[in-house]
């Protein structure tokens, strides 16, 4: 049987109770509130692989659209015993209601697949289950907070096919930075996938992030404030942290061209607009650490990008994008 585990994460602070509203410093990092006076996410379909969801949560509630249980684990419900996945959820898509805090897109809809169970491990099977629901379902991007040193070609089509349906696949580059380079497990590692290294407050990357070629954007990941279980709240690191900020970016993305040009973005139309608008934090641009850097809506609402042919080239190379996508995207969102 292969196993797999949700990246290992840091639990800082648990708070049982929030009457005032917090947005946490990764949500600005990434510039989510400048988006907001056009878009938090609306109608934009969210999936979530992980260890469930706080199902009561006062800032979630509103936004599960639906759930599913491929655990052996409490199988009636979803319900989050672990509390990765609640914490996950909050990042993406917490509700702006004037309490506790605010995801990236908070009006986007959650779709959680349970595959992970209390002690955040499973099986690939429950994994395959969580990703033919979500694309049955029809999502639009699938958040993968977890992570394996190992592949094998049934998991490489799968996420291959999900890709072909039109998802964007983000996922945690993972947190085995200590054990050298290369590190990038899966499903971070295949070329379908967005590979999101953690940083923090000052926008250095963090000294456990995994390491390789397949890095590609970054996003706070260090002492990240989100909703917990028993309705409550809590300070957690690790790429799992990073990776909902870019899900949450995503959903934002989708929403404005919906609006914009009435259609869903592609996933090879994201992966440009994500390698596009980013400060690069090494100077040495594309590197095995940041990848391409810092992804921010401020950058886009200031038209600053990094050079869109050195990104361009490396899409190309890596999934075959057709060029003549590129002066649609760049003038897109200004």
């Amino acid at each position: 049987m292969r196993i797999f585990k949700i990246s290992d994460y840091k639990l800082i602070k648990i708070d049982l109770n929030r009457n005032d509203e917090i947005i946490d410093y990764g949500v600005k990092m990434v510039g989510a509130p400048l988006e907001w006076s056009e878009t938090m996410g609306e109608g934009i379909k969210v999936g979530i692989i992980d260890t469930g969801v706080c199902t009561s949560h006062p800032d979630l509630s509103g936004r599960i659209a639906d759930g599913v249980n491929f655990t052996l684990e409490d199988t009636g419900t979803f319900e989050d015993y672990n509390g990765h996945g609640t914490h996950v959820a909050g990042i993406v898509a917490a509700e702006k209601n004037g309490m506790g805090v605010v995801g990236v897109a908070p009006k986007s809809e959650l779709y959680i697949a349970k595959a992970f169970d209390k002690s955040g491990k499973t099986d690939y099977g429950a994994i395959e289950k969580s990703i033919f629901w979500l694309i049955d379902k029809k999502v639009d991007v699938i958040n993968m907070s977890f992570s394996s040193p190992n592949t094998f070609p049934r998991y490489k089509n799968l996420i291959h096919f999900a890709n072909q349906k039109g998802i964007t696949l983000i996922c945690a580059a993972g947190n085995d930075g200590a054990n050298g380079k290369n590190t990038i497990g899966y499903p971070a590692r295949f070329n379908e996938t967005i590979a999101v290294s953690a940083v923090d407050i000052n926008k250095k990357v963090a000294d456990f992030c995994s390491k390789g070629n397949s890095a590609e954007i970054s996003a706070a990941g260090i002492d990240i404030y989100s909703t917990f279980l028993n309705n409550g709240y809590a300070i957690l690191s690790g790429t799992s942290m990073a990776t909902p900020i870019i899900t949450g970016a995503v959903a934002i993305l989708q929403a404005k061209g919906v609006m914009r040009y009435h259609r869903k973005l592609t996933p090879d139309e994201i992966r440009l607009l994500l390698n596009i608008y980013t400060e690069d934090l090494s100077g040495l641009g594309k590197d095995d650490r940041y990848g391409y850097g810092l992804f921010s809506f401020g950058r886009i609402a200031a038209g600053d990008y990094v050079d869109e042919y050195e990104a361009l080239r490396s899409i190309t190379n890596r999934i075959g994008l057709n060029t003549n996508v590129k002066e649609l995207l760049i003038a897109m969102l200004r």
